[in-house]
């Protein structure tokens, strides 16, 4: 008789969204803490009234993709994202309903989506990676320009054509928006937020600055060109210093929940008794939160501090 697909939701399902509940709610806060700091140098933030909040339209969804990371990194469309999230479910999820019933379908399903995701996760972070080291080459590059006698958006079409993708690619989709007659200030927030790091921000804050008090903006590049070197010099330090700290703790947790699923699509009887009583699924439950917080307290003790 197949067991219950149920016991596998309330043994799973209840620790998966209390961590992400943690972690979507941390991560906000943090986002929140450096935006306030951005606009403390830039000035007030603007309000919107609730109403506004609350009312998110397919349109403003499909503008706040193309904004984003995912549109940057991924080149896809919120349709297309969205499909091979989905068949990257489906498609596991009759294979495993095949071979083990519901409730192998459901493991190969969330595993199939949660592999696309972390896949699309870590080629948005490889883009941002070499987008932040093409910053410095680009920001000298923008100096040289200025001391020659080249405006900023001259500066920046020289420098942008000799420069590879990513940062190239964005910084010439920058200017082709300048030129149909969108704000050039706020051409380069948005790029800001298609290329979420500090080292951008910083850069874009200095030149919209720069923009409205004057001064030399050749100078104040080379500036930053050095400060933006020396923070990437002392990441990629501490990178190293963290890298085998980091790789124990992806291996330890994973692990477990590799082996058990290859142990019960290879024998299920073999690991059956844990889910045919309640003791099993509290056994289940309890090793699955502590693999969990071991995780988080590895990726705590090794993680780099926020720079």
């Amino acid at each position: 008789m197949m067991a219950p697909w149920w016991p596998w939701v309330l043994a799973i399902g209840w620790p998966l969204v209390i961590l992400w509940v943690v972690l979507a709610w941390r991560q906000r806060t943090l986002q929140a803490t450096v935006n306030q700091r951005l606009y403390d140098f830039v000035g007030d933030r603007p309000q919107r009234s609730g109403a506004e909040r609350r009312r998110l339209t397919p349109v403003a969804w499909r503008e706040r993709w193309r904004q984003g990371t995912s549109a940057a990194a991924l080149k896809l469309r919120p349709s297309e994202y969205a499909f091979f999230l989905a068949a990257s479910f489906v498609v596991p999820f009759g294979a495993g309903y095949l071979l083990r019933g519901i409730s192998g379908g459901l493991i190969l399903g969330v595993l199939g989506a949660g592999g696309l995701y972390a896949y699309f996760r870590i080629k948005k972070q490889r883009w941002l990676h070499k987008a932040e080291e093409q910053l410095p080459e680009f920001l000298r590059g923008v100096a040289s320009a200025l001391r020659a006698g080249s405006s900023l958006s001259q500066a920046m079409h020289l420098v942008a054509d000799e420069m590879p993708e990513p940062l190239g690619a964005e910084i010439s989709r920058v200017l082709r928006r300048e030129a149909l007659g969108f704000n050039f200030s706020e051409t380069l927030e948005e790029l800001a937020r298609r290329i979420p790091s500090r080292e951008m921000g910083l850069a874009v804050m200095a030149i919209n600055i720069q923009r409205e008090v004057g001064g030399s903006l050749a100078d104040l590049l080379d500036t930053i060109t050095e400060t933006i070197s020396e923070r990437q010099r002392l990441k990629t330090e501490i990178r190293v210093l963290t890298a085998q700290g980091r790789f124990s703790g992806w291996i330890l947790t994973a692990m477990p929940f590799i082996l058990s699923i290859l142990i019960w699509f290879a024998d299920p009887h073999y690991i059956g008794p844990l889910f045919e009583s309640l003791r099993g699924w509290g056994m289940l439950g309890a090793a699955f939160c502590l693999i969990v917080i071991g995780g988080v307290v590895i990726n705590r003790l090794v993680r780099a501090p926020e720079m």
